[in-house]
């Protein structure tokens, strides 16, 4: 079984209900946030005021803390990636933004708040969506200058994150869970390591490779992405079937017509197949010492969060 981590913090910040510890990252992370939105002049004004709704809504933020996190294991500065966390941040709510569209989960809470296709318009979202996936790609240009990396690994960065959000990742994944032709555990697999896991990798090896990182630190985070990105989601499972709305913030039994690792294997199960995993992750990070401490917290807190 995971160890205890340290207790949650509370408010409605960046990172809320994040160990305490994190405080510091997403004290970085929300003004960052804000400055690095585009401008609201002109014409387009509601597009960018719908950006600002989603994206600084209260969250946990455990992604551009991964980001952060990752870059300091890896012996950079958090605040010099704060770009490409922000990035990472861009891309995870406009996926958010779409899954919540009556084209494909027709959810109506997200974050405590209403759904923004239903503040706004249906397509005002989508041009919301569309908008932060493109500033997420000019600042990771940006956070690709600012590290000065060589132009081949330059690319391989980018790549990822195309791939990350395109169809090898999580339009690929969010496709195969619109469309599930059968219910196998593979299946899942696959759903769950593109439409959720995609994002948590990409997450914990961007800011080690803006540091500098080299292969065997970046192989290691990797697997510790893919192993905690899964467990992340089979909690989401186990919550959305045993928890309220008011609770999590977001609609609940969504999935009542599609695999979910509950309905499949049972809460029981399910709970016992997230603690492997979270283990897995942590294994992973055995060849960094005492550094990785607040990686393996946060894995604590990904098993044992309630919301």
């Amino acid at each position: 079984m995971p160890e205890k981590s340290t207790g949650p913090g509370s408010g409605h910040g960046p990172a809320a209900g994040l160990p305490g510890e994190y405080g510091r990252y997403g004290d970085l992370l929300q003004p960052a946030l804000e400055a690095l939105l585009p401008s609201g002049e002109g014409f387009a004004g509601p597009v960018v005021e719908a950006m600002r709704y989603s994206l600084l809504a209260p969250g946990k933020r455990i992604r551009p803390v991964l980001t952060m996190v990752s870059a300091e294991l890896a012996g950079g500065d958090p605040a010099s990636v704060i770009e490409a966390a922000a990035a990472v941040e861009m891309i995870h709510t406009a996926s958010l933004i779409l899954d919540d569209l009556p084209c494909m989960d027709n959810a109506g809470l997200r974050r405590g708040r209403e759904a923004l296709h239903r503040h706004t318009d249906e397509a005002t979202a989508v041009l919301a969506a569309d908008a932060l996936l493109m500033q997420a790609f000019a600042l990771l240009g940006a956070a690709v200058a600012k590290a000065g990396l060589a132009p081949g690994e330059a690319g391989r960065l980018v790549k990822a994150a195309a791939d990350c959000v395109g169809v090898p990742g999580m339009i690929g994944g969010q496709y195969k869970d619109l469309h599930p032709e059968n219910t196998d555990f593979d299946s899942l697999e696959y759903v769950h390591s593109h439409k959720t896991g995609a994002l948590f990798t990409l997450s914990a090896t961007l800011g080690a490779r803006l540091s500098g990182a080299g292969q065997r630190v970046l192989e290691c985070l990797e697997a510790y992405a893919k192993n905690l990105g899964l467990a992340f989601q089979i909690v989401d499972d186990i919550l959305d079937a045993r928890a309220s709305s008011r609770e999590l913030g977001k609609d609940v039994r969504t999935d009542t017509n599609r695999a979910t690792f509950v309905t499949m294997f049972g809460e029981r199960h399910a709970r016992t197949v997230a603690a492997e995993l979270i283990e897995t992750a942590k294994v992973s990070l055995e060849p960094f010492g005492d550094k990785a401490r607040l990686l393996l917290q946060l894995a604590d807190f990904v098993y044992q969060r309630k919301k």
